[in-house]
């Protein structure tokens, strides 16, 4: 049979040959490409079909929508009130929900709550109102709480004390062990918070109010106090 064919094919014209050949190309050509045509086509149909997320921001600034560099929880007199307050924002693109978590270390008695703030002139300041005085800008601006005390509760609290236990330990310091428990970091988290700013890019502000009691006295202790977020 092959013989046969190949004797038909040498006794072809030239020209009747040449036509053969490429015809014989092309079908071959054909059934390597329809295979491949289609694996193309499938994927681009995955791909029309497949949502593409934004790629999103979220991030903690200071006051005025500026760096977190400039949000410093510093100089509290715990022989003058009960407590004070600081103004942060969470900024971002592209997000609609969040959760704030706050760590901190427990050398002096201090008790944390987190309320959402807004902005306000000076003629609507009160006892309360937060001032943040900005380098960057050279102005001065204020907020105030708007609403109840964020919910949220700790991870790691070591029963009622304002103590952590060691659950949480080798998130803090991974495998290291000698740790004193008052630097033994105590995990809060919030629920889950809907950005309220409706500006993409937005900026929701916050007011964090740090708290003590009569026991707490001025002395030299420090304490670690980390803010994260974290999209949900």
């Amino acid at each position: 049979m092959t013989k046969s064919i190949f004797g038909k094919f040498r006794k072809l014209e030239k020209k009747k040959k040449l036509q053969l050949v490429i015809a014989v190309s092309i079908s071959v050509v054909l059934l390597v490409a329809l295979p491949v045509y289609a694996w193309f086509t499938h994927k681009r149909s995955i791909a029309l079909t497949t949502k593409i997320n934004a790629p999103t921001q979220l991030y903690i600034t200071a006051g005025n929508k500026e760096s977190v560099a400039n949000l410093e929880m510093a100089d509290i007199d715990v022989e003058n009130g009960s407590y004070k307050d600081f103004v942060f924002g969470i900024g971002g693109a592209d997000v609609q929900q969040y959760q704030i978590q706050l760590a901190h270390t427990t050398n002096i008695p201090f008790e944390y709550e987190i309320y959402r703030a807004k902005s306000v002139q000076e003629a609507d300041k009160d006892d309360d109102t937060v001032v943040y005085v900005s380098d960057e800008v050279n102005k001065t601006f204020y907020y105030n709480i708007d609403g109840d005390k964020i919910s949220g509760n700790y991870l790691n609290q070591n029963g009622s004390e304002i103590l952590a236990n060691n659950t949480l330990h080798e998130k803090s310091y991974d495998s290291y062990g000698n740790v004193q428990k008052n630097a033994e970091a105590l995990y809060w988290q919030s629920g889950v918070l809907p950005a309220n700013d409706n500006s993409n890019p937005f900026c929701d502000y916050f007011i964090i109010r740090v708290k003590w009691n009569s026991d707490v006295k001025n002395n030299k202790e420090t304490d670690m106090v980390y803010l994260t977020v974290q999209r949900k």
